[in-house]
């Protein structure tokens, strides 16, 4: 079986790149210049005047807690490259500078999102899953709890995994006015998934033990899809730069591993496996998404950006995103940049995940999440060779964590602080 969030989870993103790039919140669709820019807009690639060769690495520690039980935070870190890249400048074309100036190529690799996170919920007084399976006349073969209500009951969830893409973008620069791109991009998906849900009851069997359901499940996708990207940005005065790119949804194939086991303590200890189930998807279609961007420049002290980001959501949500990123150059070659998003919720409500008669997956719980907020600073030297640059970012999250189809959600805050430092090299003047 396939659910919707299937699909989303894969799909999800995270303002990750070079450190200029999270500095500002990845408000760059009209500024460019960058090579996670790129990612984006590959119309940037266009602003190119000389090649580069850039590497970025990030530390990012997060703790998630359930709202006002401080006991049950979950605490992770991990060490990653995000981005490398190296691009290619052919050109000046037109010493007038009026027709075609450059011609640009770029190979990257970037990370686009990272699933390390690990919550554990807390809950009591709950509709049970022993009763949820009894409605649906699934045989486990076992004898489990199938009261109304539970005692108690806990949910302990651990992913790990990424979204990765590799990329070729081309992009020509016009006049110093237009610059239009193009790339093609490759993305691989890998999350795996470990949770164990308990419930306790008001029950004692003969030797005085406590009744109690405990579903152990482990759940592994992994998969691979490429889109197309084009985009362009426009200069119509010396201030103002417009940009506009399309993201194509992504196709490819997927695959999904799951295995699971219910315990129970009841008059008898038992337990049922279920099956493990390989559920090759082929043809999945990622989210399509546009990006639209707006940025004032004040010569060569800096700039103002405001983007609008739209992601289309097959079977959930359409996701909005507003960003604004700021850029200031006091001196010459000294970058500092501040930047904010905003990103509205994919989840509708009745996407969930619903316990299936044949019982083919196992993984009852899902996620809503309730919005994502970033905020982050960043201070970087261009140097006549060298780019060094470093950035902070912090990013707030709710999500509401169910662990099956009639269970109340467990209220969670995910706050996570991330580092990301750059080094890079391009030709001197």
């Amino acid at each position: 079986m396939v659910y919707p969030q299937d699909f989303v989870r894969m799909g999800e993103r995270t303002i990750l790149g070079s450190a200029r790039y999270v500095g500002m919140s990845g408000a760059m669709t009209a500024i460019g210049g960058d090579p996670s820019a790129s990612m984006d807009n590959p119309a940037g690639l266009g602003l190119y005047r000389r090649p580069e060769a850039m590497v970025s690495f990030d530390y990012a520690w997060d703790r998630t807690r359930q709202n006002q039980i401080a006991t049950s935070s979950v605490r992770t870190n991990r060490f990653a490259p995000t981005q490398a890249s190296l691009v290619i400048t052919v050109g000046p074309f037109d010493s007038s500078e009026q027709g075609m100036v450059f011609s640009n190529f770029m190979i990257s690799y970037r990370r686009l999102h990272s699933y390390y996170r690990g919550w554990y919920g807390i809950g009591g007084n709950d509709a049970s899953l022993g009763a949820l399976l009894a409605t649906t006349g699934v045989n486990l073969g076992i004898d489990y709890c199938a009261d109304a209500l539970n005692q108690s009951n806990d949910l302990s969830l651990s992913e790990r995994g990424t979204v990765n893409e590799f990329s070729a973008d081309w992009a020509v620069n016009i006049g110093n006015c237009w610059y239009v791109g193009a790339g093609l991009h490759v993305q691989s998906y890998s999350l795996s998934a470990d949770a164990v849900y308990a419930e306790k009851f008001n029950y004692w069997n003969a030797q005085g033990k406590q009744f109690y359901n405990e579903n152990t499940t482990w759940l592994n996708y992994s998969g691979a899809g490429c889109n197309l990207a084009v985009g362009m940005i426009c200069r119509p005065v010396s201030w103002i730069r417009l940009g506009i790119s399309l993201q194509t949804p992504t196709l490819g194939s997927l695959n999904i591993y799951s295995r699971g086991t219910l315990w129970a303590q009841t008059d008898t200890l038992g337990s049922s496996a279920a099956a493990d189930l390989v559920t090759p998807v082929n043809n999945f279609h990622m989210p399509l998404r546009v990006s639209s961007s707006v940025a004032f420049q004040c010569g060569y002290y800096g700039m103002l950006a405001l983007q609008y980001d739209f992601c289309h959501q097959p079977k959930e949500r359409d996701v909005h995103t507003l960003r604004a990123g700021l850029e200031v150059v006091p001196v010459p070659g000294l970058y500092i940049n501040a930047g904010y998003a905003y990103e509205s919720t994919f989840n509708k409500n009745d996407a969930m995940v619903s316990v299936d008669p044949v019982l083919d997956r196992q993984d009852t719980y899902y996620q809503r999440l309730r919005f994502t907020q970033y905020a982050s600073a960043a201070i970087g030297y261009r140097g006549r060779y060298v780019i060094v640059q470093a950035a902070y970012q912090y990013r707030w999250q709710g999500i509401n964590l169910h662990a099956h189809e009639n269970a109340q959600p467990y209220t969670m805050n995910t706050d996570t602080h991330r580092l990301v430092v750059t080094f890079g090299w391009h030709r001197g003047w």
